[in-house]
């Protein structure tokens, strides 16, 4: 048997349950799981934001060691350290073939569609494994799945190039990253949050101005770009009055880039984008590129992830870690398994 946390109705609490360790069928790898973060859209999930089946295991940030693999298996063995990718993904479709996994037409997603990785053993694709070096902190393996794979993914998304003025809506366990690969793109990185802890944060891990999300947010941006507006707006902050924001903020020919969720739709001006060619795109997690690329970044020294890995809890602790959510001196909560 194994540990693992459960959600068995909507707007209820977590519950840490006994389940049978999964077994893995062709094709399939069993991972004991080191460490999962936790992500704004385990609560979206809570909340029956996903319209997941229930009950379910949620976790979708993490890593591990393989434990057994399935028949037709190769170049993975028992005791492989791993970073697990979240979507499952047929990989004939025209969106697999062009590396864009993430928005495959069959894509099934770990910890929402099926049972994820917040319990002690998770079974997933091979696939979805990526190999790692003995070496590497598996808690910081696991952030770098998503925390920051979503925000290079968004800022791919953007086309951020050296010289551009990109402004990262949200500076929680996404948006910090946004901050930091922004930088390490070449672009000058203003930083707009609603508390000063979250301001902190910012600055320290590069931002080049940081901004309090209020009302005096839009003016403030375009004071600092001389009237123009940013290049690229990523948008990392849930809730209606972030996008409300987002638009106003962008300069002309720019892109807007949409990460955060909102439960309700929310109204836009399609006027402003004819007039000043803008853009307005999604961006849905993250490829498996996009991992390998913040594991690389890692080994090289060109990105922290200390500030996403402070916070670590035991899966006891499930429903605390979904309350540091709200805490603006947490960036992100790794339960933590080992």
């Amino acid at each position: 048997m194994m540990r693992a946390a459960r959600l068995f109705r909507y707007d209820t609490p977590f519950e840490v349950v006994d389940m049978a360790v999964p077994r893995p069928e062709a094709g399939e790898v069993v991972v004991r799981v080191a460490a999962c973060g936790i992500c704004g859209s385990d609560r979206f999930l809570q909340k029956g934001g996903f319209a997941s089946v229930l009950p379910i295991v949620p976790g979708h940030e993490a890593a591990g060691t393989v434990e057994a693999v399935g028949a037709g298996v190769a170049g993975l063995a028992p005791g492989r350290k791993v970073a697990i990718y979240y979507i499952a993904h047929c990989g004939q479709c025209a969106y697999c073939r062009s590396g864009r996994e993430n928005i495959c037409v069959g894509a099934r997603r770990m910890g929402v569609d099926f049972d994820g990785a917040l319990a002690e053993f998770v079974r997933v694709p091979a696939a979805n494994c990526l190999p790692l070096p003995e070496d590497i902190d598996l808690a910081a393996a696991a952030v770098i799945t998503d925390a920051v794979g979503t925000p290079t993914h968004a800022l791919r998304q953007a086309g951020v190039r050296p010289g551009e003025t990109v402004l990262v809506m949200g500076v929680g366990g996404i948006g910090s990253n946004a901050v930091q690969i922004a930088r390490l793109m070449g672009a000058e990185v203003i930083a707009a949050a609603r508390s000063e802890a979250s301001l902190r944060t910012a600055r320290a891990i590069g931002a080049h101005h940081a901004l309090r999300a209020d009302a005096s947010l839009v003016a403030a941006v375009l004071d600092l770009t001389g009237g123009l507006g940013a290049d690229a707006v990523i948008q990392c902050a849930p809730g209606e009055a972030a996008f409300a924001a987002a638009l106003p903020c962008l300069g002309r020919g720019g892109r807007l880039v949409i990460v955060g969720t909102s439960h309700r739709p929310v109204p836009v001006e399609f006027n402003q984008l004819l007039w000043k060619e803008q853009e307005i795109r999604g961006s849905r997690g993250f490829t498996r590129a996009d991992i390998r690329q913040g594991l690389d970044w890692y080994a090289e020294g060109r990105i922290r992830v200390d500030h996403l890995t402070a916070r670590q809890r035991p899966l006891a602790e499930i429903n605390e870690a979904i309350a540091d959510l709200d805490d603006p001196g947490v960036v992100r909560t790794v339960i933590a398994f080992t």
